[in-house]
């Protein structure tokens, strides 16, 4: 649940007014929050994608759940560690991100970190987009040979981050 003293503006739809505090963005059940947690990648995808996060009290809540602190820490600390990761060892057991997409876009993405953790208002949608490149293996981050999808995607998620 998202903390009481945290400003509901951070969780925005897709429009240019914030929602309400609301039982659906503030109030959602425990139910619909692990609902809303196991099924995060759909839920992250149709954020990315520009939803409307009061269509569905599952989309509220998982957009409650980008803009909270933990996520975004985690996040921030997913982002720098592949961002750093282009000048370690390979692991055996992980198929990490390609080098050369990272390694050309390592600036940025250790700037979303630090902005991430910054305590400023972040739309969900951007949180969101950062969220895939991150996890999905067949995104620029694991098919891109050279880093400009990469850096378009990106770009996106930092535009969104604003609105």
């Amino acid at each position: 649940m998202l903390d009481q003293s945290t400003s509901t503006a951070n969780v925005r739809g897709t429009g240019e007014q914030p929602l309400e505090r609301s039982a659906a963005v503030l109030g959602a059940s425990p139910a619909i929050r692990a609902i809303a947690r196991l099924r995060r990648r759909e839920l992250d995808h149709a954020l990315a994608d520009g939803a409307d996060v009061s269509a569905t009290p599952l989309l509220a809540a998982r957009a409650a759940q980008l803009v909270g602190r933990a996520s975004r820490y985690r996040i921030a600390d997913a982002l720098e560690r592949v961002a750093l990761m282009t000048d370690a060892q390979r692991g055996r057991l992980r198929t990490p991100p390609r080098r050369e997409p990272v390694r050309a876009n390592r600036d940025e993405m250790l700037r979303l970190a630090a902005r991430l953790r910054r305590d400023e208002l972040l739309y969900a949608r951007g949180i969101a987009l950062l969220e895939l490149i991150l996890i999905d293996g067949t995104g620029p981050a694991y098919t891109d040979p050279r880093g400009e999808r990469l850096a378009r995607q990106l770009r996106l998620a930092a535009d969104a981050l604003s609105g």
